[in-house]
């Protein structure tokens, strides 16, 4: 009898056939390596990065939910303001400015605008006027920056108006307005002001008030102190140093006393 010897066919390419379901196939087959440190990396990342922006989509919808009011188009100053000058948007304000801005269109409707409101401007308390305040007259100095609060002032301020007259111990300061208020400053890159100036637009009710700012802007020199806020603030007298004392007090100051002669051999 003749021995037969059972070969595993071969594919054209010469790979195996698959096995058959049911046979006993022990081949021996290389474990699948687990992922490189740069594919869990990788992973990570990527899976950070879909967080992030399911986050900033979720978010999205969620924004300011109050609304205040600002100027629905271009308007010029000594406007009275109607409900068809208002349009309410939702932002965000500083908590600063929150007694500055409205949420109320009836507390602006009547209100006369002191300055001129661009469209989107937000409308704000210093910029209106309600009743007499708003036939106040209003005009422009040009202050040194460092003698306007630093230019720290903004519109709606209340300022006391200074002036220095003379130099050195000659000089005199006066009060010449109590409470005049901001209508505008101008801005850094404005070319209205000279180098290290701000032009301040003021609102003053005295016309003698008004003569002697103006007068002092060309006699003198102008100083802005602000009161806004403050309460019971001062007006002083003018000022003038007291030359007498000053005179009496360096006098004081260097005035020795000389010991008398000692008689020869004391």
């Amino acid at each position: 009898m003749a021995a037969t010897q059972t070969r595993t066919p071969r594919l054209e390419n010469g790979s195996s056939p698959p096995a058959r379901e049911g046979s006993d196939d022990r081949r021996i087959r290389p474990r699948r390596g687990l992922p490189g440190g740069r594919a869990v990396v990788g992973g990570l990342l990527v899976a950070v990065a879909a967080v992030g922006i399911f986050a900033a989509v979720s978010g999205a919808g969620r924004g300011p939910s109050t609304r205040y009011y600002v100027a629905a188009r271009d308007i010029a100053a000594g406007t009275t303001l109607t409900r068809a000058d208002l349009e309410a948007v939702a932002i965000e304000v500083p908590d600063r400015m929150l007694d500055r801005v409205f949420s109320d269109p009836d507390a602006l409707i009547g209100a006369i605008t002191v300055g001129p409101l661009s469209e989107g401007e937000l409308v704000q308390a210093g910029g209106l006027a309600t009743g007499a305040d708003a036939e106040i007259p209003t005009f422009s100095v040009a202050v040194a920056r460092a003698d306007a609060n630093a230019g720290e002032l903004s519109r709606g301020d209340y300022v006391q108006v200074l002036a220095t007259y003379g130099t050195d111990t000659a000089a005199t300061t006066v009060t010449l307005s109590a409470e005049a208020r901001i209508v505008s400053i101008s801005e850094e890159d404005e070319s209205l002001a000279a180098a290290g100036q701000v032009v301040v637009r003021l609102q003053v009710p005295s016309a003698e008030e008004r003569i002697a700012i103006v007068n002092a802007t060309t006699s003198g020199r102008v100083s802005l102190i602000r009161v806004s806020g403050a309460e019971d603030v001062e007006v002083a007298g003018p000022y003038q140093p007291d030359l007498d004392a000053d005179t009496a007090a360096g006098d004081e100051a260097t005035t020795t006393t000389t010991a008398p002669d000692e008689e020869p051999g004391g």
